[in-house]
């Protein structure tokens, strides 16, 4: 706290006030939890398809993410990525329900089914790395946690050749592939149903 509330003042000194504002609380909270943005412009289009992108998961997780609480979002630009919605999780937790999952894929999704609805059918590349998570969790959830339709888990396979543990996302991936897809579209239809009931919350936020 006394590490941020510094930043906050160096903030507020270089904008030449003399007192600290919650505008500068947040923006060194935002510095130090996901380091410093790039001094970047977007485009129009690309800002405002970057806010839907964001929003969209937003929105999502806040309407569906009981297990969490947005802390942060932003459209700032840093090394790794074009914007974010930074997560915490209410309690200390060790375990993950099939439902809290399922929310967790919704809300991955949610920047494809956002993109596609707001720019007529169209989605940038911006969605891969959400498409990469939400197909991980689903091949976790098959291959081994017990929530899909089979049994058999992919945890502690073995490769042929050398012998060495297998990955387990990617031997579910190629060993169940038709389920873990059916499970995605579901879900993705879920989440686009549900942002076009709120079509006007995620344009505000997006604003």
């Amino acid at each position: 706290i006394k590490d941020m509330v510094n930043e906050a003042l160096i903030i507020a000194v270089r904008d030449d006030r003399v007192a600290i504002e919650w505008q500068d609380i947040w923006k060194a909270k935002s510095l130090k939890e996901l380091g410093p943005p790039e001094d970047v412009d977007y485009i129009q289009r690309e800002r405002h398809a970057v806010a839907i992108h964001e929003a969209s998961h937003a929105v999502t997780a806040h309407l569906l993410g009981a297990h969490r609480r947005i802390d942060m979002v932003s459209i700032e630009k840093r090394a790794s990525t074009l914007g974010m919605v930074k997560s915490m999780g209410q309690e200390e937790r060790f375990t993950q329900w099939r439902s809290e999952m399922e929310t967790d894929i919704m809300v991955s999704l949610a920047s494809l089914a956002g993109e596609r609805m707001f720019f007529a059918g169209d989605n940038s590349s911006g969605v891969s790395g959400d498409l990469s998570s939400a197909s991980t969790v689903a091949a976790l959830m098959h291959g081994s946690f017990g929530m899909g339709k089979g049994l058999a888990s992919a945890m502690n396979t073995r490769e042929s050749g050398m012998g060495g543990p297998a990955n387990p996302v990617s031997t579910a991936l190629r060993e169940q592939r038709e389920p873990i897809e059916e499970s995605l579209e579901v879900l993705y239809e879920r989440v686009t149903l549900l942002l076009d009931e709120n079509q006007d919350k995620i344009l505000e936020l997006a604003a």
